[in-house]
């Protein structure tokens, strides 16, 4: 399996930094509203409040919706913020009636530990836990019953306008021999396009630990910051690689820093 992924895996890497070099006006995106965090934290005292809507339609005809999401962070210092998020979720399965409720809890912090801004580098890392939030959303199937751990690592590198966000991280999962451990790893590259309006590239990808099933996601996404604490943003993308692709995502969302 690994080794059919890796030739379309470079082909779409290749043709994503054609893209983005051969651009004159595109600026670097993290999330939201790409999967692909960048190694930034929230200032000291600081609130972020991210809402946003997705969509995810699989490519038997499933439709998954996270409407809204809500992710709340909180910077302890200019270096370490506190995270939690939690959205209300729809399905609606091929042929069954939709079901919705409340979706997992993910709680963890976010540590910058290295940066330097002659260079243009920054690393961070983020530990997190997802664990359920009501035990009547794993009864309707529509969340795991089972708790897991993610350890992701942030990496941001400015070169010259064009910045890139590089993550790579591991989940392991608690107590559940139906469940397996797996990668995470995305990158997100750009520029500006206006004083206020940021757009960028995204490669995303999820593989089990075996690298036996997985997906590989291409999104194209937008930032415009109307003021210091608003921002909109989108973005639209599909999957390009993997067992799991799905067929398309979309997401839309808002920010308010105060």
């Amino acid at each position: 399996m690994l080794s059919l992924l890796f030739p379309r895996l470079m082909k779409h890497v290749i043709a994503l930094l054609y893209f983005v070099f051969s651009a004159a006006s595109l600026c670097a995106q993290g999330s939201p509203p790409f999967y692909t965090d960048d190694a930034g934290t929230v200032s000291k005292k600081q609130w972020e409040v991210d809402t946003g809507f997705s969509l995810e339609r699989s490519r038997e005809g499933d439709r998954f919706w996270q409407a809204p999401s809500v992710a709340f962070a909180y910077g302890l210092t200019d270096r370490l913020e506190l995270d939690y998020s939690a959205s209300w979720l729809t399905q609606r399965l091929l042929g069954e009636n939709s079901k919705s409720g409340l979706g997992n809890s993910v709680a963890g912090v976010k540590w910058r530990f290295f940066e330097n801004e002659a260079e243009g580098w920054a690393l961070s890392v983020s530990p997190q836990m997802e664990f359920n939030t009501r035990t009547s959303s794993y009864q309707r199937g529509l969340v795991e019953k089972n708790t897991e751990y993610m350890l992701p690592f942030q990496v941001q590198k400015c070169f010259g306008e064009i910045t890139t966000a590089f993550n790579v991280g591991r989940s392991f999962h608690e107590n559940d021999p139906h469940e397996t451990d797996g990668w995470l790893a995305g990158i997100a590259v750009g520029r500006k396009v206006s004083e206020n309006l940021h757009a960028g590239v995204e490669l995303y990808g999820e593989t089990s630990r075996s690298f036996d099933r997985g997906r590989l996601i291409f999104n194209l996404g937008a930032t415009y910051e109307v003021n210091d604490s608003l921002s909109f943003s989108a973005s639209a993308g599909r999957g390009v690689a993997g067992a799991d692709r799905p067929d398309y995502v979309a997401f839309f969302g808002v920010q308010l820093v105060r």
